[in-house]
């Protein structure tokens, strides 16, 4: 079964819009949220080219808030087989350890974990209601390697891989319903501007048709092999996808060897 609703939070601009853009191209209803009125030109876009959108402008670091105003409108909106994108990131303060900000690691940690944890509360009862549910966390360079460049970002980041592995354990048996968390590879975005005036070291550089592609696919498809772990845009997950083949312990198992 695919969405028929596919909520994207960060779908004002990067990755974020680019998935809600190609989405669209299939038909599907598209919610778009970001903390400025970029969500709504998404949305627009989406529109003018005869898709289904509409956008809800919400700061996830507000996450009480975030999860309230969701809340909301899901009951209001009605929507059935929900789909999520948990785009919203931001890469937060600089290193060393010894020189950080306590309150730039918590604005950190409140967009790039509780404010998709909020996202994903809200949705869950409405997917275990319907047994099915597809949910798309983000990764990022530090989740599988050290990054001390850019620690706050890399502990929360590490921090979606191990949520993403406690949520799929929470939904197995329950119906068709599945999580993976993306590493999209280093994208041409402003945030990796930001990495790299900061010094940052980019491991993998991907197009940003990768990570379109592969959320597209588990998006379409029937059956995932590789729920609840960390795929990268470079491994081989096609094999895994609308198939029987089963992953082994040497492979992902969420966290990414190389």
């Amino acid at each position: 079964m695919i969405p028929e609703t596919i909520i994207i939070t960060g779908a004002g601009r990067g990755i974020g819009k680019a998935i809600a853009l190609d989405l669209a191209k299939k038909g599907l209803f598209i919610v778009c949220i970001s903390k400025t009125k970029t969500c709504k030109e998404t949305a627009d876009e989406i529109l003018r080219n005869g898709g289904k959108a509409e956008a809800l402008i919400l700061d996830v670091a507000n996450y009480e808030y975030a999860e309230k105003t969701l809340q909301t409108y899901l009951n209001s909106a009605n929507h059935k087989n929900i789909g999520l994108v948990l785009a919203a990131g931001i890469i937060g303060p600089t290193g060393p350890i010894n020189d950080i900000n306590l309150s730039e690691w918590d604005s950190c940690h409140r967009v790039n974990v509780l404010g998709s944890l909020a996202i994903i509360k809200v949705c869950l009862p409405t997917m275990l209601k319907n047994k099915f549910g597809k949910i798309v966390t983000f990764a990022g360079g530090g989740a599988a390697y050290a990054n001390p460049i850019f620690p706050a970002y890399s502990a929360t980041k590490t921090a979606m891989v191990r949520i993403t592995e406690n949520i799929n354990e929470d939904l197995k048996d329950k119906g068709d319903l599945s999580i993976i968390c993306l590493g999209p590879g280093a994208i041409e975005t402003d945030m990796l501007k930001q990495v790299k005036s900061a010094g940052g070291k980019i491991k993998t550089l991907a197009h940003i048709s990768e990570p379109i592609t592969l959320v597209r696919s588990f998006m379409e498809s029937e059956k995932c092999s590789f729920s609840g772990c960390f795929v990268h845009v470079r491994n081989n997950w096609k094999d895994y996808l609308d198939s029987d083949k089963q992953i082994s312990d040497s492979f992902w198992k969420l966290r990414r060897v190389e």
